[in-house]
Order: C-alpha cells, then sequence, then structure tokens
C-alpha cells in the first residue's frame, strides 16, 4: 500500500507543531519590550504524477514551513517618564557592545547607568552589554554639573545611537532580545536622522487576538493530521489482515 497519505499528513502533524512552537514564543513575549513577533509561511511540496487507468495523476506530497517572517512593524509606545528610556522608532535600532565583546542591535531601549572602575557613569541595558553612541563607542552619561547627581537627559539623549539597516528581515534572532546582522540584512548604519523617543519605551508587537485566531487555525489543522495518520495505519492494518 502507497505511503503518501501517511508520510503526508506525518508531515502535516511535524510542520503544524512548529507553527504552534512559534505562535506560543510570540504569546510567551507578550510583555518584553521591543519584542518583534513572527509568523511562519507556508509552502506545498514536490508533486509527482502516477498514471492511473493511463490517465496521470497528480499527488501532492504535503506541507513545509518555508520560512518564518519577523513583523517589523512600529509597536504601540508606553510612556514610562524615566530619561534613561528610549525607544527608536521605525525600523531603527539601539547598538550595545555585550560583555563577550560582540556588537548587537535591540529594539529594547530601557537602559541603566554603570560605574567604571576610574569612577565615571556608562550606559548599559539590563544584561550588563554598553549601548553604544552613533561613533560606535560607549556612551559616558554626562552629569548637569561636575558634582551633581542629576543626569543631562538632553545631552544623554542625543548621544544614544539608532541604526538601520538595508533590510531588517534579514536579521538573525539570537536571545535575550538582541539581532544580529546578516548578509542579507547588510551592515548595520548609524542614522542620526532615524527618529527616537525618550522616556518612551516600545511594546511587544505580538497581538494576542490574531495569536490565539492562529492558535486555533493550527490546532485544528494538527488535529485534521493526526486523524489522517490514524486513518491511514487503520486502512493498512485492515489491509495486512485481509492478506493474511
Amino acid at each position: 500500500m502507497s505511503k503518501i497519505g501517511y508520510n503526508t499528513a506525518a508531515l502535516g502533524v511535524i510542520n503544524y507543531q512548529m507553527a504552534m512552537d512559534i505562535t506560543a514564543n510570540n504569546i510567551a513575549n507578550v510583555n518584553t519590550n521591543g519584542f518583534k513577533a513572527s509568523r511562519p509561511s507556508f509552502a506545498d511540496l514536490i508533486y509527482t504524477e502516477r498514471n492511473n487507468n493511463n490517465e496521470e495523476t497528480q499527488f501532492g506530497h504535503g506541507v513545509r514551513i518555508q520560512k518564518t517572517d519577523m513583523m517589523f512593524e512600529q509597536s504601540q509606545l508606553r510612556e514610562t517618564g524615566r530619561e534613561l528610556d528610549f525607544a527608536a522608532l521605525d525600523e531603527g535600532f539601539f547598538a550595545v557592545l555585550t560583555p563577550e565583546g560582540d556588537v548587537t542591535y535591540t529594539k529594547d531601549g530601557s537602559f541603566y547607568i554603570t560605574q567604571h572602575p576610574d569612577g565615571y557613569w556608562e550606559l548599559c541595558n539590563e544584561y550588563g552589554a554598553y549601548v553604544l553612541d552613533y561613533e560606535g563607542n560607549r556612551i559616558t552619561v554626562p552629569f548637569m554639573g561636575e558634582d551633581s547627581t542629576d543626569i543631562d537627559a538632553a545631552a544623554l539623549a542625543e548621544m544614544v545611537g539608532v541604526y538601520t539597516f538595508e533590510n531588517p528581515y534579514g536579521l538573525d534572532q539570537v536571545g535575550d532580545n538582541y539581532f544580529i546582522a546578516t548578509q542579507a540584512s547588510g551592515e548595520a548604519v548609524s542614522d542620526p536622522e532615524a527618529r527616537k523617543k525618550q522616556r518612551y519605551v516600545e511594546a511587544s508587537s505580538t497581538n494576542i487576538a490574531n495569536e490565539m485566531s492562529k492558535v486555533i487555525e493550527y490546532q485544528r489543522a494538527y488535529q485534521l493530521n493526526v486523524n489522517m495518520v490514524k486513518t491511514h495505519d487503520e486502512l493498512e492494518n485492515i489491509i495486512n489482515n485481509l492478506r493474511n
């Protein structure tokens, strides 16, 4: 008996499970600042022809997730009133230097200050990565005066660099809300004209209503494919019993 139906349904089970995993990750990050949701794109597989009573009949071989797309549309801005919070608007990113020495990019602009061993203060994020300016240098936090503890918010806002990419959809996600440049995205370019807002952070792009509708859609498709696997298995058992 042909295994086409069984394998087709099994591929459906596997790929709809992967789609559910992507959706689950989106929902889990609904409160992650600057998070960009992903969307799976499906494609059909190869078709073959079989001679059936002297007529050529095409048989498909299932479905696969061809790629995942990140949704880089501007998310809602949430006002915090905190002078160390920034939102990079549109397709802008902040650049940070990680403790491992790697330059990565993020949409999460919730920053902090940390004291250098020499006594001055630098801008960093919650993971201890240093925020970079437009020249790719670490930012020394400016204060209102030599003995003041009040941050010069206006001067700091001018120093925080915003970077753009020719194709941000080609960026790779590497965890901790970080993205890295790839050949598909092109190199990061500092863009003083890119918009940013101080005392705001960009919220997650996850839309709970959309994600829940996807959960229902993928769950039903998954269940239908599971039923097809069971049905095909039962038919094969019947045929084997008849042979015996």
